[in-house]
Parts: structure tokens; C-alpha cells; sequence
């Protein structure tokens, strides 16, 4: 039933366009980015028609026969009604009104015969406008449109109400209301539906739209290129709706690529039968289901965007899924293939991820769900179970599921999440996805080639429908409506009228730091109050805050005395990506010298809730150094966030030799903090520190510490895999690899410092570098497939009594499968008497000259050569399955696996 809300809307619309009231254009530019990360206009988005008219449709350069002229708004356009007999092209000259059922042809028969076939040409940059919710395009059976538009004049179909409206510059998809205001359109083909006993089946249309259906899989309705589909459908009843576009038996010679659907109500997109395929499509703000199929749809899909809109209340799933709903198993099956989907539900709205139900079928790759609020995936109905067990129905591979309930558990469900999960590169993971971009998470899953399944596919090497923010990758630049909007400083920094935000102080709540705008640090930035360290009882009357940092962003701090501080029981998600990382440096970044500078800024820390020693009784928690706040507490597993593809330069700040700033301080962090890929550069004092907590990383790369450049202290317990140290003779204090301690003022403090260190490449400058590897101070560690280069004092040492009472322990510090190579491999204090003969004695460890390279085109040498890959590695997963599988030992086995490629600075100059 029409419900109040949309009669209020029809009623205002019809008056409006009745009154003729003033128009302020929805042609102009829209300004989207170019790319994230670079600001300006996008290359527009089309206008809406006419030759200068401001205040509505524009002027009218003699509309075409069979169409009216009338006033809109202030201007004029060319109105269409009743059937289309003629073949009608319709130019960008003129905006176009729609008025009542408007429909292309006079409809053939089932098998072809009869009929007028017409064609409707719509060119680039057009603008056709439905006058209300009753006001909608029919392409009759054997008839075709023809709308090719292109990325700087994408094709305009939306309602008079939008362009009575006028044209907003800082319009954002995401946060509009408008919807229902016109029917939106209907592609009705001659390809195979099922729903039928017998003879050629037909049926007939929602919303009076006619009959669809026929013998022609490969009949075609024309060409939707470059289209926008805004506010459109009208939900007549539950069972009698038109839709953003319905594709009602269409087949597979139609053309439909880049095409989005904005706001639609009943549903984005719904396909009754056929064959038809789609390319790049999006669906914005669909006010039931994104996409839906019935009646037996074997189309393909790739490249797919679904956001769901908080604004439209009854959004529903992003894939609603039938064979044929009054017989689960009418012929022929429903049975789509599907690949490089992406679907987000809005922050409160969206039920289901995928609802596969009433005998389906579908192949579905390379996809990405996330945040639907009931379950990424269910699976209804005996005959769709059925589908799904045999020999071809159901397959989802290489799919990423991240919701806070993953599948659905009615009783016919009990199986389901084995089943996805033992299908190829499957995972339920939490999801990176910056805006619509991929993540890490994203890029870390196997993609399927789905062009070597079916030809019509590209090929490509990512799930989800966006690879990255580059334009290249980013497909809906350039010609989609609104959602890539211009971004604007977030509350409470301010603006330093040069595209620049400035962040100074304590900020609580949601803080998010999009591309396309730089950002600067003054002084201490905190992201949220400290809530103290009993996670199970944070402290009364403080809040937290959460810092988002999209991929490709430069955050830039402006003096030594700017640094970020992420408070216990807040988070940081900086979501870079291999092609735009996350960059954290000091300002004028570009004018800045790899070789020589340092310490311009603070520099990032991270204060947590994860155990810490060195306290006497109650939770432990200390005073971070440079004033960074309190940290430690009583939750091992606590999550500060994540890092992924994220490059520190020029930070840390050495105030005294007690008191300083590192490149990341990582402070009493807990193990569910994610940290992959980050890189810190000329970082002053220490590269990375540790005091205490149970963080573990992967894929970390030291350049150029002006200290140490991995240290721990205070108990420090997680873990590191992955990791690449090389040393910078332009840094006069460069100092250990590795600096461990447990505790330097109670060498026997608990918890123990008890680490993990696997796959690590250490590299000391040619004249810098003091010790390969210190550990001190009561510190224990496991340590395997390690490669130490080049040291000046020695490789390897370890001080005082506690450490070797450690080391003799039943859980102290082991060796095994390091190769060590410096003039002097031991120290040979008093104490390291028998250090030799101890790290000989362990399995696979050995000494002598390194055979490192660079990279090809670079100076620093840090990936195994025949020497390395010589040495027998360990199998990291003894030490902790959170390890990966390696068969080598180092960071680098070959130049082929080069991880540090793409994303890092100097270290392959």
C-alpha cells in the first residue's frame, strides 16, 4: 500500500510541476574527485539539457515530432506521452518530461511476430525527466533503446521534483531522501522466463508494463551505456511495484554497462528471466532489495556496487535471490553468474548480504559483503538446498563475508557455514573497505579467474568491485551520481583555506580523515579520552574515539612537538592500500630528503589495555614517555585498530635519553590490534618500540632509525613476521637491530618479555650500526629464520645474568635457522663465555658472508641470495598458527616475491 509519506511526495511534485515554480538547473558539473586523493572536479556528470536556462529545463531547440513543448520551472522541455511509433532521438539540446506510462513500440508477439518495432535514441548527456510516481518508460517487446552515453555525459534519467530542486555541488548519495518521485523504467525483451506449464511462456509486467518473455535467449533491447537512474520505481502494492530498472526477459544481445541506479524504490534493479548481462553497475540507496532475480534469470554480472542508504527505511537484502517463487522448480532455473560484487548496508539499514531462496541457482566470485545487520548469507527453501548440492547450482568462491552475525542459523541452515568455508579462498573476516575501496583484508583473498570460466568476464586479480582509489581502478569516476563527493574538513579541525585541515587537541567520537585533503598535526593530537585500564569497567563520563584514515591520505606533523596519541580504549583505522598508502610525515613532505632528515615530527603511539610489567600489584599501567599518556591494563586481546599500508617518516623526538618519541610507540597494544604492511623511515629515536602488551605485526620495514630500530621493554609478548631492518649511515646515532629488554629496573618483572620473531632481514649501514642483535635485561624471545648483516660490534649479544637465567630456562630464549655475518658474530664480555657454542648448538643456525641483493635498480641489499636460501629454515607455525607458512629463511626469498615493492620509500633507491 501507498503509504502516506509517498502521497505527501507525489501530491508536492505534481503541484510543483503544475506551477511551473522557479528551477535552479540540475545540469552544471558535478564535483566529484578526480581520483581519492587529489582534489578538484570530477570530469563531470552531463547536464541536464537546454542551452542555458538556469531555472529549469533549459531552452528548447524544437522538440522532436511527437513530443510537446512545456515550461519547467522556469524553462522549457520537451514533453513525451502514450506510445512511441515512430523511431525518436532525443538530444542533449533539450531536457525531456515524461508524462504517464510512456512506452517504446507497440508490443510483438512471443515468438517475434506483429508488433511495431521502434527505437528510441537517447544521446549523450541527455536529461529525461518522469513528471510523478505514475510517470515511467516502457520498451515494449521488440523494441529497443538506444542511450549510449559516455563518461563526460552520462545519460540523465530522474524525476522534475530533482530538477525542480536545482543542482547541488556538495550533493552526497548516501545521505538523500528523495525517492518513489517518478516509475523509473522497463526493458521488456523476447528471451526464455520460466512460471509457465507449457508453449511459449510470457507474463505479464508489474505496474501495468506490459507482457515480457519469449524464445530469443539472445534478443535484444537496445543499449544502456553511461546512464543514471535517480529517485525512481513506485511500490503500488507488495506484489505490484516498479523498480529502478526492470529487466523483464531480456536477452543477452542487449548492451547494459555502466549504469547507476539511485534511490529506487520498490528495488534497484530486478531481473524477471532472461539473459541479459551487466557490466559496472551501482545501486545507491534501493529502498528494498539492491538486486533481485526471479522467474529464472542466467545473465551474468561483474563489477557490481551496492551502498544502502540509512535515509530509505525499508532497504532490505543486496541480493534477493528466487528461482520463481509459486514453483521453486519451474524450468529453465534461475541460474546467474556473478562476479566482483561489493555490498555495504547502510549503518542501520540492511537486513541480508546474499538471500539465495526458492530454488535458485547462482556461481557467485570474487565478492566482497559487509555490514548487514541480520546476516551476510542465507541460504532458504528445500529446492534451493537442493540446487545447491547438486551437480550445477550454488557455488560462491573467493568471497569476503564480514558481518556482525555471518550466516543465518534457522534449522535448514545448520551446514551452511562449513559449506562456504570449505569452498576455494572463502573467508568471514573483518572487512578494510575504505568507502567502497578495497582494503588489505580485500586484497589478501585470492581472487577467482572467472575469464577462464566464461569469456565474457574480464580478467582480473581482485575480489570486490573496486580494486583501489587510483583512477584507473576506480570505474565509477567520473560519470555516477554523488558518491565520490568532495570531502570537507571533519568537525572540530579547521580549515587552513589551502585544501589542508588542521587537528589540535582531544577529539572523542568518530573522526574520519578522507582523501582528497591533506591534514596536519599541531602539537598533541589525542584521539579519544582515556578510559583507563580495566577494560571491563572504563572510567564514567569519558568517551572514546575512533580515527579513519583513508587509503592514499598524508597526515603531516608540523613541528617536533606534533604527535598522535591514541588513547586506551580508542582506535585508529588507517586503511592504505599497496598503490595509496596511508603517508604520516612532516609537512612539506615533497621537499623533504630520504637521505638526511629526521626527527621533524612526534611521530605516531599507541596506548593500550594489554597487561605490562614492572607494577608491584592491581592492573599495571605506566606514563607513556614524551607526555603520551597513561597505557597497560588487563586485556590481552585488546584492539587499538588497525595499520595496513602505512608509511612513517622523519617522527620521534629525543627530548632526553629517558624521555622520547619513537616512530610508533606501541604502548601496553593488545593482540587484537591488526598491523600489516607499515613502514617507518628516519625515525628518531627508536624505528618502532614496544613496552609491554601482546601486539603482533606483519610485513614491518625499518629504514633509517636513528637509534634502535626494533625495541621492546615492559613485557612485551607478541609477535613479529615479515620484517626487513636496514640502517642509514646518514643517521650518526643508528644503533641495534634489535633491542630487547624485559624490565631495566626489575630484570625479573612479570609477565616475562616472551616475543616471537620469525623471517627477518637485518641490514646495518655500511659505517653505522653497533649490535645486530641486543638482548638484555631479563628478556626472553623466540626467534627463527633470521638473517643479521654487517653489524660493527657484533651480531649477537646478550647482558646480564637475568637473560642468560632466561636463556637456560625451560621458556627463555631460543636460535634456530639464523645466519649471522659480521666481522665479530659474539660479544665476548665475561658473561657471553659460551655464547658461540650455544647459538652453534641450535638446529640450523650457521655464520659466514652474507649473499644479500637489492632489487633490481636499487642499493640496499636485503633480499636472500644462494647463501640465505641455502640455510634450512623452521616452520614458523611451531612457534603459533598466527605465523605463516614460510620455507625460507629472512624477509625476502627472491626478488619475484618482493614484498616491499610499490608501497615503500628509499629502501629500493
Amino acid at each position: 500500500m501507498t503509504n502516506l509519506r509517498q502521497i505527501s511526495r507525489l501530491l508536492l511534485i505534481s503541484i510543483a510541476a503544475a506551477s511551473l515554480s522557479a528551477f535552479t538547473g540540475c545540469s552544471d558539473k558535478n564535483t566529484e574527485l578526480a581520483s581519492l586523493g587529489e582534489t578538484g572536479e570530477n570530469p563531470g556528470t552531463g547536464g541536464s539539457g537546454g542551452t542555458g536556462g538556469g531555472g529549469g529545463g533549459g531552452t528548447v531547440v524544437a522538440c522532436p515530432t511527437g513530443t510537446t513543448e512545456v515550461t519547467l520551472g522556469s524553462g522549457k522541455a520537451c514533453q513525451i506521452s502514450g506510445t512511441i511509433t515512430q523511431d525518436l532521438t532525443l538530444t542533449a539540446d533539450n531536457t525531456y518530461l515524461l508524462s504517464g506510462k510512456v512506452t517504446v513500440g507497440q508490443e510483438t508477439q512471443a515468438d517475434g511476430t506483429g508488433g511495431t518495432r521502434v527505437q528510441l535514441t537517447v544521446k549523450p548527456g541527455t536529461t529525461i525527466a518522469g513528471l510523478d510516481a505514475n510517470s515511467f518508460l516502457v520498451v515494449a517487446r521488440g523494441s529497443k533503446i538506444n542511450a549510449n552515453g559516455n563518461v563526460g555525459q552520462p545519460i540523465i534519467f530522474t524525476s522534475s521534483a530533482d530538477i525542480l530542486r536545482g543542482f547541488n555541488a556538495n550533493a552526497n548519495a548516501l545521505s538523500e531522501s528523495y525517492t518513489s518521485e517518478w516509475g523509473g523504467i522497463v526493458l521488456n525483451g523476447l528471451a526464455t522466463i520460466n512460471g509457465c506449464a507449457s508453449g511459449i511462456c510470457e507474463a505479464t509486467g508489474e505496474g501495468d508494463s506490459g507482457l515480457y518473455g519469449g524464445i530469443d535467449d539472445d534478443d535484444s533491447s537496445g543499449v544502456m551505456r553511461y546512464v543514471q537512474v535517480r529517485y525512481a520505481g513506485n511500490p503500488i502494492t507488495d506484489d505490484d511495484e516498479l523498480n529502478g530498472i526492470a529487466f523483464e526477459g531480456v536477452g543477452r544481445g542487449t548492451v547494459i554497462d555502466y549504469v547507476h541506479v539511485h534511490n529506487g524504490a520498490d528495488d534497484g534493479v530486478e531481473f524477471f528471466g532472461g539473459t541479459v548481462n551487466v557490466k559496472h553497475l551501482i545501486v545507491t540507496g534501493a529502498d528494498d532489495d539492491s538486486v533481485d532475480w526471479t522467474k529464472g534469470w542466467r545473465g551474468k554480472a561483474q563489477y557490481v556496487l551496492v551502498m544502502q542508504n540509512d535515509n530509505q527505511s525499508a532497504s532490505d537484502q543486496g541480493i534477493e535471490a528466487d528461482n520463481n517463487g509459486d514453483n521453486n522448480d519451474a524450468l529453465p532455473y534461475a541460474q546467474p553468474t556473478l562476479a566482483n560484487f561489493t555490498m555495504i548496508a547502510g549503518p542501520t539499514r540492511g537486513d541480508i548480504g546474499m538471500l539465495l531462496r526458492e530454488g535458485t541457482g547462482a556461481k557467485i566470485y570474487n565478492t566482497v559483503v559487509t555490514g548487514f545487520h541480520d546476516v551476510c548469507l542465507d541460504l532458504d527453501q528445500a529446492a534451493t538446498y537442493a540446487r545447491r548440492d547438486g551437480a550445477d547450482g550454488i557455488v560462491i568462491q573467493s568471497t569476503l563475508l564480514s558481518c556482525d552475525k555471518t550466516f543465518a542459523t534457522d534449522a535448514e541452515d545448520g551446514d551452511l557455514e562449513a559449506w562456504f568455508l570449505g569452498q576455494a579462498n572463502n573467508t568471514a573476516e573483518t572487512s578494510t573497505l575504505s568507502g567502497f575501496i578495497n582494503g588489505t583484508a580485500e586484497n589478501g583473498v585470492t581472487a577467482t579467474d572467472v575469464h577462464a570460466l566464461d569469456t565474457w568476464f574480464d580478467t582480473t586479480d581482485f575480489i570486490g568491485a573496486v580494486k583501489s582509489n587510483s583512477a584507473t581502478d576506480n570505474w565509477t569516476l567520473g560519470w555516477s551520481y554523488a558518491i565520490n563527493p568532495n570531502p570537507t574538513c571533519p568537525d572540530g579541525t579547521t580549515s587552513n583555506g589551502a585544501g589542508g585541515c588542521i587537528l589540535q587537541g582531544v577529539y572523542t567520537g568518530n573522526v574520519h580523515l578522507a582523501a582528497g585533503l591533506d591534514y596536519f598535526l599541531r602539537g598533541k593530537v589525542v584521539i579519544g579520552d582515556d578510559l583507563g585500564g580495566d577494560a571491563s569497567s572504563p572510567i564514567a563520563g569519558r568517551e572514546a574515539g575512533n580515527l579513519t584514515i583513508d587509503a592514499g591520505v598524508t597526515l603531516a606533523g608540523e613541528d617536533p612537538l606534533s604527535f598522535l596519541v591514541i588513547s586506551r580504549g580508542s582506535k585508529i583505522f588507517s586503511n592504505g592500500t599497496k598503490d595509496a598508502p596511508v603517508t604520516m610525515t612532516a609537512t612539506n613532505d615533497a621537499t623533504r630528503n630520504l637521505d638526511t632528515d629526521t626527527s621533524l615530527w612526534g611521530g605516531l603511539v599507541i596506548n593500550g589495555r594489554a597487561t605490562i610489567n614492572g607494577c608491584g600489584v592491581g592492573i599495571c599501567e605506566a606514563t607513556g614517555e614524551g607526555d603520551s599518556g597513561l597505557y597497560g591494563g588487563n586485556d590481552d586481546d585488546d584492539d587499538s585498530g588497525q595499520l595496513f599500508y602505512t608509511v612513517v617518516k622523519y617522527a620521534g623526538n629525543p627530548i632526553t635519553d629517558d624521555d622520547e618519541l619513537n616512530g610508533i610507540a606501541f604502548e601496553g597494544v593488545g593482540r587484537g590490534t591488526e598491523v600489516d604492511y607499515v613502514q617507518v623511515h628516519n625515525g628518531a629515536d627508536d624505528g618502532v618500540e614496544f613496552f609491554g602488551g601482546t601486539v603482533r605485526l606483519k610485513h614491518l620495514v625499518i629504514t633509517g632509525a636513528d637509534d634502535d630500530s626494533i625495541d621492546w621493554t615492559k613485557g612485551w609478548r607478541g609477535a613479529i613476521q615479515h620484517a626487513v631492518v636496514v640502517q642509514n649511515d646518514n643517521q650518526s646515532a643508528t644503533d641495534q637491530g634489535i633491542e630487547a629488554d624485559n624490565n631495566g629496573d626489575d630484570n625479573d618483572a612479570t609477565p616475562f618479555a616472551q616475543p616471537l620473531l620469525s623471517n627477518i632481514t637485518m641490514v646495518a649501514g655500511a659505517t653505522r650500526g653497533d649490535i645486530g642483535m641486543l638482548l638484555r635485561e631479563g628478556t626472553g624471545a623466540r626467534i627463527v629464520n633470521v638473517v643479521t648483516s654487517g653489524f660493527h660490534d657484533t651480531c649477537l649479544d646478550l647482558d646480564q645474568a637475568a637473560t642468560y637465567a632466561r636463556r637456560d630456562g625451560a621458556d627463555g630464549i631460543t636460535i634456530t635457522s639464523t645466519y649471522l655475518d659480521c666481522t665479530t658474530t659474539f660479544a665476548s664480555d665475561a658473561e657471553d663465555g659460551d655464547l658461540a657454542a650455544w647459538f652453534n648448538g641450535q638446529a640450523n643456525n650457521g655464520t659466514g658472508a652474507t649473499t644479500l641483493v637489492a632489487p633490481t635498480g636499487g642499493s640496499h641489499a636485503y633480499i636472500n641470495g644462494a647463501t640465505e636460501n641455502g640455510v634450512t629454515f623452521t616452520n614458523p607455525q611451531t612457534l603459533d598458527a598466527w605465523f605463516d607458512t614460510t620455507t625460507h629463511i629472512g624477509a625476502v626469498d627472491a626478488e619475484a616475491n618482493n614484498w616491499l615493492e610499490g608501497w615503500t620509500v628509499w629502501v629500493n633507491e
